[in-house]
Formats: C-alpha cells, sequence, structure tokens
C-alpha cells in the first residue's frame, strides 16, 4: 500500500490546538487543575473520546476510569498501547501526559488505512491518574489498568477524607462500554513526554530515546516536640519540633548534592499548630528521593532516617517516619531502544538516551512488557508550570519518529 504523504507541521498544528484546548479544561480558571475523578477529567476525557472516535479508534473505560482508544482489531492481535496521563499537578502545564496522548491519537489516524498490514493492533489509552497528587500515590491509573492495585490502594483517601474506591464509584461517564485488559492482549507500550528538563535543550536536539526510569522513594516524617507560649517559654528549655525539621530539611539538601546523580526534594510541610504566637509541637514533611540505583537510594534513604535520629535526639523531640511509595528503577527494552534510536538518527541526525529523573506511567508498564519512551524538548526544562512549552518544529518532529517507529515493525513486504 502506497504511503500517504504528510504534512508534518500541519498535523502539529492540529495537535498544538487540541492541546490548548485540553489547557482550558481545569477546576479553576485561569490555573490548569486537572485532578482524578472529578469534572474537570471528566470533561477531558470525552472530548479526547471524540478525537479517539475521529481517529477510526473505539472508546472503551476500564473500571477504574481510564479511557482506551481500541484500534481495529484482526485475528485477536495483541495490542501496542500508546498512552500518558490526562491529570495535572495544581497549576502545571498543558503539554505534561496530554502530548503523549494527543501524539498518540493523530499517529493512529495516520496509520489508519495501514492497521491491518501491523503484527498489533494500535490502542491509544488516556490514563486519569497519574501525578499522585490527591491520594500521594503516583500511576494509580495504570497499575489498575494492569489489576496491580492492592486493597490498601483501594482505601488510600484525599485530603477531604474520601478514598480511592469511594472517588471511583462516583466517577461515570455514560455511554462507554466497559473493558478490563487483559496482560496477554498487550505487544508493548510507548509513551511520548516532554523531557521535563534542559538535557535535550542543552544538547541543541529536539528527541531523545529515554533508557530507563530511575528509582524513587517517598518518605513522611513527623517531628514532635513541645507546644507552648512564644513570648513565654525560654529558648533554651524548648523542644521545637520545627528547628528539628528545619535541620533535617538542610540535611537532605546537602546529601542530594553529595551524591551523585541523587536527587531529593522536601516538597510538602505541615506545621501545628501554625500560629505566629505558638511554638511548633508537630511537623510533618514528605520526602522524594530518586536515582538510577536502587542499591544507592536505599543506602540514601537509611542515611536520612539515622540523620533524623540524631537530629531528634540532640534536640530532644521525638520522631518517626514510614516509607510510604516505593518504586524501582525500570530500563527500556533495549531491542525497542535500539529502534527508537534508529528512527531519531535518521531524523536528527543522533540519538541520545537519557534516564528519566521523573516517574511515568511506562514505568509500570516496563515491568511487565516491553517498554520505551520518546522524550521531546521543552522551553527552558521546565514543567509542572503554565510556562511548560514545546514549539510546533518539536511537536512535529516527536509526530514523525512515533510514527516511525510503529513503521518499523511492518513486515518487508507490506
Amino acid at each position: 500500500m502506497k504511503k500517504r504523504q504528510l504534512d508534518w507541521l500541519k498535523e502539529a498544528d492540529k495537535i498544538g490546538h487540541r492541546l490548548e484546548i485540553l489547557g482550558h479544561i481545569s477546576e479553576r480558571n485561569g490555573v490548569l487543575d486537572r485532578p482524578p475523578f472529578s469534572a474537570s477529567i471528566r470533561k477531558a476525557l470525552e472530548v479526547v473520546g471524540s478525537w479517539m472516535e475521529e481517529a477510526g479508534l473505539i472508546p472503551t473505560m476500564d473500571a477504574f476510569g481510564n479511557l482506551r482508544g481500541a484500534g481495529i482489531r484482526e485475528k485477536q492481535k495483541p495490542a501496542l498501547l500508546i498512552g500518558s496521563h490526562l491529570d495535572t499537578v495544581p497549576g502545571g502545564g498543558r503539554f505534561d501526559g496530554a502530548l503523549g496522548i494527543v501524539l498518540g491519537i493523530t499517529a493512529a489516524s495516520i496509520l489508519r488505512d495501514r492497521m491491518a498490514d501491523f503484527p498489533f493492533a494500535i490502542d491509544v489509552i488516556a490514563f486519569q491518574e497519574e501525578e499522585g497528587v490527591r491520594f500521594r500515590s503516583g500511576c494509580l491509573g495504570s497499575r489498575a489498568f494492569l489489576g496491580l492495585l492492592e486493597e490498601k490502594d483501594w482505601e488510600l483517601k484525599d485530603a477531604s477524607g474520601i478514598s480511592v474506591r469511594q472517588a471511583r464509584d462516583r466517577f461515570s461517564i455514560a455511554g462507554w462500554p466497559l473493558k478490563d485488559p487483559r496482560p496477554e492482549e498487550i505487544f508493548g507500550y510507548f509513551e511520548a513526554h516532554i523531557e521535563q528538563g534542559p538535557l535535550l535543550e542543552t544538547m541543541g536536539l529536539p528527541l531523545g530515546v529515554v533508557s530507563g526510569i530511575v528509582a524513587q522513594q517517598r518518605l513522611l516524617f513527623r517531628f514532635r516536640g513541645e507546644g507552648g507560649h512564644a513570648g513565654c517559654r525560654p529558648m533554651k528549655i524548648r523542644h521545637d519540633a520545627l528547628c528539628a525539621a528545619a535541620a533535617f530539611v538542610s540535611f537532605v539538601e546537602d546529601s542530594a548534592l553529595a551524591e551523585p546523580e541523587a536527587v531529593a526534594t522536601v516538597g510538602e510541610i505541615h506545621c501545628r499548630p501554625g500560629a505566629v504566637n505558638m511554638i511548633p509541637h508537630l511537623v510533618e514533611l514528605a520526602v522524594d528521593i530518586r536515582h538510577p540505583q536502587e542499591t544507592v537510594l536505599d543506602r540514601f534513604s537509611q542515611k536520612l532516617q539515622e540523620k533524623a535520629i540524631e537530629i531528634s535526639r540532640q534536640r530532644l523531640v521525638e520522631v518517626e517516619w514510614q516509607k510510604t511509595e516505593r518504586f524501582g528503577a525500570v530500563g527500556s527494552d533495549p531491542n525497542w531502544q535500539d529502534r527508537l534510536s534508529a528512527v531519531l538518527a535518521t531524523i536528527q541526525g543522533e540519538a541520545p538516551r537519557l534516564w528519566s529523573g521523573a516517574g511515568h506511567d511506562a514505568a509500570v508498564f516496563g515491568q511487565h512488557v516491553p517498554m520505551v519512551m520518546l522524550f521531546v524538548r521543552c522551553r527552558g526544562g521546565i514543567s509542572h508550570d503554565p510556562a511548560e512549552w514545546v514549539s510546533r518544529d518539536d511537536i512535529a518532529l516527536a509526530l514523525k519518529a512515533m510514527v516511525g517507529f510503529i513503521e518499523g515493525f511492518l513486515p518487508s513486504s507490506a
């Protein structure tokens, strides 16, 4: 079958327009905030579902509320899944997650006339919970898709006390059939995503191959001291929980700076009672640590725990902690990396391979089926921010790379 001639920039314009539409679907005016199981995510899924139908895909929904656009199936072929997430962080950008979904829909539309030639069906999936903001646990959507959620995951609660199960039960979109996948139906998983960092821009290259996704741990520390009146308790006999926590936060940063390739962030702190004239008696803080090597990450985690004990003894406060999440490092499939690298070499002359410091739904799939990711340059390396941006030219090249990668699986006679 003769290949259709494409105007890649025209396709990129269409993708950019769709991303602009999604960028205005939010819980708040003027700020992109699209949490899972919300009215805004429902609207976004409905819009994406209409685009799937336009591309010749059949929208179905699984029991968690992930949207899957199923491609043409012959002889019960397994599916190449192209996916990413539709939920956002509060105040996020329009490209994070959504770019991979819209690219996938566009690629499926471009390849629609040749679908019968592939050894797999081409499906596009939009997960509605990857960021982990609402329930403090990431990639719930992709884990649910593969049947990996445990009872404790369903009982996780948001700030209002609503559990994952309760939120899911209250969420529905009428009209789409319910279909849960089986692992044997999956040929592999491909995800295109903005880099969320500055390396590609530094190299002067629009695209990169993700060699793997780093290991990650999240820990919750609680420092307990003694409260009291800020004006009446002498400094020398105080047991200030916040001062102990502050010393610990500084240690977290210093330790990450001293450990090559490690990153560590204290991104959430709750101080009680939270009044200017009262000594803090309780501080909770969440720590996110990441490294390509799991053994190094575990050693780093142990170091933080030991330092927390040391600080608590020095300042006469109590400390406790728990690991709230742990994700091991996941490598992309070596053969698929080579395939994608070959495509990028024809597009831009070289194909850098980068570790992803961010977590992705691809990490969940990479433990069970062949997986690879395409990184797309983002301006300034900025992500999770309204300034997040990908150029029209880079979107066109990313689409060309995605289509080229998929076409690489065609039989030579096709």
